[in-house]
């Protein structure tokens, strides 16, 4: 097909020469040559014949996978998961992932992601390479199966890249070089300059830079060897090219960073700046998401240093999608943590003694949950509750009011019907319920058993939204009682929500001899 351009080349040569000389130079035919002489339009036109749907589909799969966060490696977003939610057939689909990620065979493994950051006018994307000396455990990352030492497979890298692209082209950072420069910054880019500055020898920053703020700032490409290399590019389709085969190098794409990316895609990627996590700063697994910070409301003096680096992989293995029974890789953990080997050693031991994880079958894995397991850890939630609400319903109402402000987040989230944000949005306002109430050591009980639920969700890949509509209402109905200091109601009310969840769950484990009877038991008032 040809381009416009050359249409309007064509036609603008017969001024000077013959239609023969001019249909000859640019390889077409002199009738073909005549038509666009008579057009007043040069422009393409439709085809006709079966309408395109392939640039469609892809908006609409790019638009589902921006969102997803660290769940993009996940069952509900394969291919076939992804034709059944759209409606598309299950090969447009899987053209459309293609063109956001990289072939299998090019994932490599070994390299880090170690800071993006975005706000117009720039994104940068930075990664380390990996410290050939050590190099133990930097390759085998390239099979399904999690060959070699690494614990992620291929698969599971394509995915998050597919993740990052596609939240880069639904936040519309393809546009900026049309933006005007003046009317339009929303970030100061020395900030973000300094990124560039402060890099290492074994650092490469991808810089999208389309208004040039890179040229007077920092070096493109600096010849010492103690400077990070640093490549700018002014187009986007050249700057996504680089990012996937950048991002390939490395052995995995955190889920933290997934789940910061895919809140700032409703902000036009403005404000995303994430950095890879030192022990000393345990990175937070989302924006919006506050699994983490259940442990800051806690006195930091009265927990060990294992009990901190234990909180912190419970987080990693969330965020990193791991299956029941699968081994944990304490050499992987370290390296992405940045803590020494036998501190994560100890915390898993810790986990182990704690029942979070297995540690019968030689190593450490995710545990096999029962649904003995579920039931039991939903009873212990109601019970650690119900005494939170008593207490809560007793004190001055200006402890209220990050609980007001919790409950907002859960009116706003479950409007999206995204499970993901409710799931998120309902925990934080049970969480905000625990902080309130002014009893540290059941606070402390209630934590441990959100992160353990936290982990239960993530291995079992529950759904919650479907049931968005009555975690809203169950969670007002908390909340009017205890602003009225009824105690009983909002324990009742409290009760129904997690009987509600947990006849939510029966569903889903339909198969698996969930036991009502055994619930009613655990769980009835003296």
């Amino acid at each position: 097909m040809y381009s416009s351009e050359m249409r309007r080349a064509a036609v603008a040569g017969t001024a000077s020469s013959s239609i023969a000389e001019v249909a000859a130079q640019f390889g077409v035919s002199p009738s073909s040559l005549r038509r666009w002489m008579l057009r007043s339009d040069l422009e393409d036109r439709p085809r006709s014949g079966r309408p395109q749907i392939q640039s469609t589909a892809d908006q609409v799969v790019e638009a589902l996978v921006s969102t997803a966060g660290a769940r993009i490696s996940g069952k509900d977003y394969s291919t076939r998961a992804l034709a059944e939610a759209t409606g598309l057939s299950q090969s447009i689909v899987s053209r459309a992932m293609r063109g956001m990620t990289v072939p299998r065979d090019q994932v490599r493994g070994g390299d880090e992601i170690t800071v993006v950051a975005g706000g117009f006018p720039l994104v940068i994307i930075g990664i380390r390479a990996a410290d050939q000396r050590g190099g133990d455990d930097s390759a085998g990352s390239g099979g399904d199966g999690g060959g070699g030492s690494s614990a992620v497979s291929a698969r599971r890298v394509q995915r998050r890249i597919a993740g990052i692209v596609a939240a880069l082209r639904s936040a519309g950072v393809k546009h900026w070089p049309q933006r005007f420069d003046s009317e339009h910054r929303q970030t100061d880019a020395s900030a973000m300059l300094e990124l560039l500055q402060a890099g290492g020898q074994r650092e490469c920053f991808l810089v999208f830079d389309p208004h040039k703020e890179t040229s007077g700032g920092v070096a493109e490409s600096p010849d010492t060897a103690e400077s990070a290399a640093i490549a700018v590019h002014r187009d986007f389709a050249e700057f996504l090219d680089a990012a996937k085969s950048a991002l390939a190098t490395c052995r995995d794409v955190p889920g933290s960073l997934l789940d910061m990316l895919a809140a700032r895609v409703r902000h036009g990627f403005e404000g995303v700046m994430w950095k890879e996590a030192s022990h000393n700063d345990a990175q937070r697994s989302s924006i919006s998401s506050d699994s983490m910070e259940i442990s800051s409301w806690l006195p930091k003096e009265t927990r060990s240093i294992t009990e901190h680096l234990a909180i912190a992989l419970r987080e990693e293995i969330i965020d990193s999608g791991y299956e029941p029974g699968d081994r944990i890789n304490p050499r992987l953990l370290s390296r992405r943590m940045q803590v020494p080997r036998s501190s994560v050693d100890a915390a898993l031991r810790r986990m182990v003694d704690d029942k979070l994880l297995d540690g019968s079958r030689g190593g450490t894995r995710i545990p096999l949950i029962t649904t003995l397991d579920v039931l039991d850890l939903y009873a212990g939630r109601m019970a650690v509750g119900e005494v939170l609400l008593r207490s809560l319903a007793l004190r001055p109402k200006r402890y209220f009011v990050p609980v007001q402000l919790a409950l907002r987040q859960v009116e706003a989230s479950a409007a999206t019907k995204s499970g993901i944000d409710v799931e998120d949005a309902d925990l934080h306002f049970q969480q905000e319920l625990a902080r309130a109430s002014g009893l540290r050591q059941s606070t402390r009980a209630f934590e441990a058993l959100t992160l353990r639920l936290r982990l239960f969700i993530s291995v079992l890949q529950l759904d919650y939204s479907p049931a968005s509509d009555r975690i809203l209402i169950d969670d007002r109905a908390i909340f009017k009682a205890l602003s009225l200091g009824d105690a009983d109601t909002a324990v009742s009310a409290w009760r129904g929500k997690v009987d509600n969840a947990v006849r939510h769950m029966a569903g889903l484990f339909a198969r698996r001899r969930f036991d009502q009877d055994l619930w009613a038991q655990l769980t009835r008032s003296g």
